[in-house]
């Protein structure tokens, strides 16, 4: 049995081992600082998770796929009951499980806390996975979190279970759309009884646009002998619509009956080797990959600080004549990194003043996006019959709204990466990574969290109201024609009951289009109130995560400030004592010795992380 996500590969061992060496030089070099860095570093690659959303429609074989994957009986697969909330499966020594509550609403300006957290006994999963429990508290379930120890999950995947997309227009399907941009890789499911509907296909263009790496699971082809067939119809709409993904079939009946009777032959047969083989080498070896890379660079920046110390003792002993001229160069680079340290710094003026023009750009890209929304809204209403369309068109407001929510908070991902890179340019220093680092929640939250919907009750006018509406319309008209002859005094015959008729049905038409107005009224109102519901709350999450992302960049690049006056006050420091040298020849071998050791570790900084050479 491993032991679980300290069991990693030999990529991020190597990483590891590496990160324990600069720990230990950054401690021997008294540089707590730098070590606390670095320590940060190696819980990152201790504990890196790799989450893959298990998406599909209802009862396309989601949950038996990740209890097969597993084997084990978590998710539950009655033919009554379905999974009602994103349920993850990650390592743990021992089987656990705890439910993640909905934290409490907050007032404006306000940090939402974090939710709460309940350990639960593991055999209880099904009645909080389900629709089945009502809670009593008032109470409401966000997540489960589920620990196994299971080998495939020794390296940090995270394998979640999520909801049916529903038609990608029900309440689930907008927390998946919101959850892409956070994934590592998507498995879509769908059985091989038929090729991919319209909404599949449909979802599977934005998993693939939201999601680098997506995956088509081809499920119960135990079932269906011609699944070989349904596959090439997939592989055709794949390739027509531009989404590449591979599609693995599988049986998870095959798969638990060969875990069961340890049949290699039939365990082959049902396909999961090979998805085993995708999630383990084409996800989870490429995602290690990028964290190592990640930690290398933190690593040489550390290097660098350690170092610098030593090369100006070095520059000191070699060429004391100079030695006036590079204190007075050394403490004019220890004023700047005090100049850093300050409020007033140039870099704390550059993050205030991009935070707040980053505002205001979401603000407004978020108001034009529902604008823009609103007014195809109005144009498609008025092209249709509520009654009639509502049905479709319903679940089509809620995906564009996800949609464009989701958007919106991908254009504040890539403008907050804007911002850090130019935080940090006035450290001379390259900030690309941290923007992968910081913490933009979930957009589809705030839209499953939205007190109104797009629900209305429309109907259309019944055969029996339509006949009454017409006999009422020909039966005036009828009446008052009669009426006109009997003053006249003329026998007008059947005439009356001609009238009576186009009367009737001028009224009958009158009516159908007074209520159509009505009826495509009552849709407008619906639409405004969840329009404007939806948008005061994704609103809302926006300043939120704005307000955390200022945090992390102001926490973040203060700490480096104080690196670099740490480190500038050692290089002075040490060029003044090389200065004053009783043995500069002594003091500059042992100078030279201590470089060579932090070249040395360089160059295991580059073996464990080729990509950063050069």
């Amino acid at each position: 049995m491993p032991e679980g996500p300290g069991n990693r590969s030999a990529i991020v061992q190597r990483a590891l081992a590496v990160v324990a060496e600069t720990h230990k030089a950054a401690v021997a070099y008294d540089r707590a600082d730098l070590a606390g860095r670095v320590d940060r570093q190696r819980a990152r690659l201790q504990d890196p998770s790799f989450h893959i959303l298990v998406v599909g429609e209802f009862k396309q074989g989601k949950s038996s796929l990740v209890n097969a994957l597993l084997n084990a009986t978590i998710c539950p697969v009655d033919d009554d009951i379905a999974t009602a909330v994103p349920t993850s499966v990650r390592y743990g020594a021992e089987p656990e499980a705890a439910v993640i509550y909905e934290p409490p609403q907050v007032r404006e300006g306000e940090d939402r806390p974090e939710p709460r957290r309940e350990t639960i006994p593991v055999e209880n999963l099904h009645e909080y996975v389900t629709e089945a429990r009502v809670p009593t508290d008032g109470d409401t379930v966000r997540s489960v979190d589920i620990g196994l120890p299971r080998e495939l999950l020794s390296d940090g995947l995270v394998i979640v279970d999520t909801p049916g997309v529903g038609g990608l227009g029900s309440p689930h399907t907008t927390r998946t759309i919101g959850a892409l941009p956070m994934a590592d890789a998507v498995l879509f499911c769908s059985d091989a009884s038929q090729e991919f509907s319209g909404p599949e296909m449909e979802f599977l263009k934005i998993a693939r646009s939201m999601c680098p790496n997506v995956a088509v699971v081809l499920t119960k082809t135990d079932l269906y002998p011609a699944w070989e067939k349904i596959k090439q119809l997939d592989e055709g709409h794949l390739t027509e619509n531009g989404v590449q993904a591979p599609i693995i079939p599988v049986s998870s009946t095959l798969r638990q009956h060969a875990v069961s009777s340890d049949d290699r032959a039939v365990n082959e047969e049902s396909g999961f080797p090979e998805l085993v083989r995708y999630l383990t080498e084409e996800i989870v070896r490429n995602a290690e990959k990028l964290t190592v890379k990640t930690v290398g660079q933190e690593l040489l920046q550390v290097l660098e600080q350690l170092e610098a110390r030593f090369k100006a003792e070095k520059q000191a002993l070699d060429k004391p004549e100079e030695a006036t001229r590079r204190q007075a160069d050394l403490e004019s680079a220890k004023a700047a990194a005090d100049r850093l340290k300050s409020q007033s710094s140039g870099w704390q003026q550059t993050l205030s003043d991009g935070i707040q023009d980053l505002n205001a750009d979401v603000e407004h890209d978020l108001r034009a996006r529902f604008r823009k929304i609103n007014q195809q809204v109005d144009e498609s209403l008025e092209q249709i019959d509520p009654a009639e369309a509502w049905d479709e068109f319903e679940p089509w407001l809620y995906r564009r709204v996800a949609e464009d929510v989701t958007n919106n908070y991908r254009f504040l991902q890539q403008r907050s990466s804007e911002l850090s890179e130019q935080v940090g340019a006035h450290f001379d220093i390259e900030r690309q990574e941290i923007a992968v680092q910081l913490d933009v929640s979930t957009p589809g939250e705030s839209l499953r969290r939205a007190g109104a919907d797009a629900a209305v009750e429309v109907e259309k006018m019944s055969t029996g109201q339509a006949a009454m509406t017409g006999v009422r319309g020909g039966y005036i008209g009828m009446l008052m024609f009669g009426v006109l002859g009997s003053m006249v005094g003329l026998a007008l015959g059947p005439l009356p009951i001609g009238v009576g008729l186009l009367m009737g049905k001028k009224e009958l038409k009158k009516e159908k289009g007074r209520q159509l107005n009505a009826r495509r009224l009552q849709a407008k109102n619906a639409q405004r109130r969840y329009m404007d519901e939806a948008q005061f709350m994704a609103g809302k999450d926006v300043r939120d995560a704005l307000r955390r992302i200022h945090r992390q960049l102001r926490d973040y690049f203060k700490e480096r400030a104080d690196e670099l006056a740490k480190s500038t006050s050692a290089s002075l420091a040490a060029a003044q004592e090389a200065a004053k040298a009783a043995d500069p020849t002594k003091q500059k071998a042992n100078v030279e010795a201590e470089l060579t050791r932090i070249s040395k570790l360089r160059d295991k900084v580059f073996v464990m992380a080729p990509g950063l050479r050069g």
